[in-house]
């Protein structure tokens, strides 16, 4: 079985957009270990301060690099702050020795600014784009689970069964079919099953409605299922998949760096970029059975 990553190289300090990571790339049943590219993914804490102390406003989930103008122009479009004149400093700190990424900003308004904590702390709107932003503090971002996943003793999802899948999820997407703008989320038995679905026009809601139907129907044993998704795979779902502890996730799309340092740390599956003849495995792929092992 190859060997992959335990987490995504970090190559260099400072701003980057991309990082380095190994990953097993199967195409038409044979498989290579490549190195490839994946998007930063890291949680920013936006807070402000003035004469009257220091106020934790959100945590947004973005790309590294320009964090001044993004805290900055997150207060302007919040009414926060109306120019340059009342923003007197900006100060960005780095946790260091933290299991995840953990980065804070802090802008210091000018005393003339009218801020109310009450008024403008974040329960602001969270768009349908990110299920963990709007989130207040960093610490709001853990994982309620405290040991990694056992690897499966029992059966294995085949190559061939993870191609089927999309087209599977596809034949139930009736609101997708209808509006071309909505996501879906799907549990699949390892042996293929469908299990269940929901659509939604976010990510993070379709995996919600997943989880809530199920504990609904008290069937929250998700040790040998496969969570599915219709998009891009990004901290917010990862945690997800985590807190029920599914071993499995696969996506469509490509998976953030942040989702693959927790899945690797949780020894979760990430599957990406999903076809019938091909995916990419980016973590624990002992619990795939390959066509040509």
């Amino acid at each position: 079985m190859p060997s992959l990553n335990p987490k995504t190289a970090r190559s260099s300090p400072g701003p980057r957009q991309t990082v380095s990571t190994r990953l097993l790339r199967r195409r038409d049943g044979r498989g290579e270990v490549v190195e490839d590219a994946l998007a930063v993914e890291e949680p920013l804490e936006i807070a402000v301060s003035n004469k009257w102390g220091s106020h934790s406003l959100t945590v947004t989930l973005r790309t590294p690099g320009e964090e001044r103008a993004l805290a900055c122009g997150f207060l302007f479009s919040e009414g926060i702050v109306r120019g340059r004149e009342d923003v007197r400093s900006v100060r960005y700190r780095e946790e260091v020795e933290t299991t995840l990424p953990a980065q804070r900003i802090t802008v210091r308004l000018a005393d003339e600014v009218d801020f109310s904590p009450e008024r403008h702390r974040r329960n602001f709107p969270i768009s349908a784009a990110c299920g963990a932003c709007g989130k207040s503090v960093l610490e709001a971002l853990r994982v309620f689970r405290d040991k990694p996943l056992r690897l499966l003793t029992g059966e294995r999802v085949s190559e061939t069964r993870l191609g089927k899948m999309a087209e599977q999820l596809r034949g139930v997407q009736t609101g997708f079919q209808a509006t071309g703008g909505l996501h879906a989320a799907a549990r699949f038995s390892c042996g293929g099953k469908l299990l269940s679905s929901a659509e939604d026009i976010g990510r993070h809601n379709a995996v919600d409605k997943l989880i809530g139907a199920c504990l609904e129907a008290d069937e929250m044993d998700w040790s040998g299922s496969i969570l599915f998704l219709s998009g891009r795979l990004g901290y917010d779902l990862m945690q997800k998949a985590i807190v029920v502890g599914c071993p499995i996730v696969a996506s469509v799309g490509a998976p953030s760096s942040l989702a693959v340092e927790l899945a690797s740390l949780f020894n979760i599956t990430v599957i990406g970029f999903l076809k019938p003849d091909r995916f990419n495995v980016y973590s624990v792929p002992e619990r795939i059975q390959f066509l040509d092992e």
